[in-house]
């Protein structure tokens, strides 16, 4: 009943979002033209009430008609004035969204480290002042950046570039074969940028949060995540971890999915997802765990597919619920495996 009401509600909110998107695309020309036409429809069938209503015959005169019916047309001149401030208004925050979007993407893209940091947090307070669309934009960077190449050998050294020296083939006709280099390029310190961003990300999708984000979609897909900490949040919309790699402990416990995808994702120590719920499909096709997977306690509302992942180490899924099926084809235990 819970899951029916939450998508009657999201029809319901999508109604106004949608007309909103609408009206958005229209033409100032064209808005202006509707509120007129539409108000000159109102005016007309006002003034025949106001006629039939002031009729000579009972007591009314011309004149009567007439004042009423230039306070009408009052009325629609009104109607077409806020329809230009409102267009004039939105046309001002988006300019003053795409001014703070870009300066907060700049900054993402710097060489310094502090000043990288810093455009996390900025892009993150545009996204807190959006909604719609605009939020789903700096969520996309965001996520973007986590999926940016990535070597953790350099994640937080202060090197910003490798300069790899070879000598070029020997050729009869090149008595000097001379030099190729190959310059390689890093990030300084970028593992405390990326750590950031998961933490910022992870603060929003808490019921705690100031900032809702867990109505939004997240596209981690191929990224490089260390130490991850999920646990007790909600994503309401798209959580796609497909070959994700999990450096260090991943925690997700206690966390809501509506529906999450981690198939051939890399779990390199505990996967951790004990009480988590899972109300829609949840996908771990291919999955490698390399440390102990915890599903302890875990809910899966709809089917749960494990087939061809690998368990090295030990598999928990103690009091676990499988309401529409459970999927482990061809998967593969070498630690214990416990479905107490």
């Amino acid at each position: 009943m819970t899951g029916r009401m939450r998508r009657i509600g999201a029809r319901a909110s999508g109604f106004p979002r949608s007309v909103s998107r609408w009206s958005g695309r229209m033409r100032l020309s064209t808005a202006v033209a509707l509120a007129v036409l539409a108000g000159v429809v109102l005016a007309a069938v006002a003034e025949w009430v106001l006629f039939v209503a002031f009729h000579p015959q009972r007591g009314g005169t011309s004149v009567d008609v007439t004042k009423l019916a230039l306070t009408v047309v009052g009325g629609v001149g009104g109607v077409v004035a806020l329809v230009i401030a409102y267009r004039r208004q939105r046309d001002v925050e988006q300019g003053r969204f795409v001014e703070r979007f870009g300066a907060a993407a700049a900054q993402l893209g710097a060489t310094d480290v502090a000043v990288r940091i810093a455009g996390v947090y900025a892009m993150a307070g545009v996204a807190d002042e959006s909604d719609g669309l605009r939020r789903q934009q700096c969520i996309d960077v965001l996520c973007g950046y986590l999926r940016l190449p990535y070597d953790p050998e350099h994640g937080s050294s202060g090197r910003t570039k490798r300069i790899v020296t070879t000598p070029s083939a020997r050729t009869a006709e090149n008595l000097d074969p001379g030099k190729v280099e190959e310059h390689q390029e890093y990030r300084q310190n970028d593992r405390e940028v990326r750590a950031t961003i998961v933490r910022v990300i992870a603060s929003r999708l808490r019921p705690a949060a100031e900032y809702d984000w867990s109505a939004r979609d997240f596209d981690f897909r191929t990224a490089y995540l260390e130490d991850a900490d999920f646990s007790g949040t909600t994503f309401l919309g798209a959580a796609r971890f497909d070959h994700a790699t999990f450096s260090g402990d991943a925690r997700f416990d206690g966390a809501t999915f509506s529906g999450a995808e981690f198939a051939n994702a890399t779990f390199s120590r505990a996967a951790g997802f004990a009480t988590a719920t899972f109300s829609g499909d949840a996908g771990f096709d291919h999955a490698s765990f390399s440390g102990d997977a915890e599903f302890v306690g875990a809910t899966f509302l709809r089917a749960a597919r494990f087939s061809h992942a690998s368990f090295s180490g030990g598999a928990e899924f103690v009091r676990a619920s499988f309401s529409l099926g459970a999927e482990f084809v061809d998967a593969s235990f070498s630690g214990t495996a416990e479905f107490v």
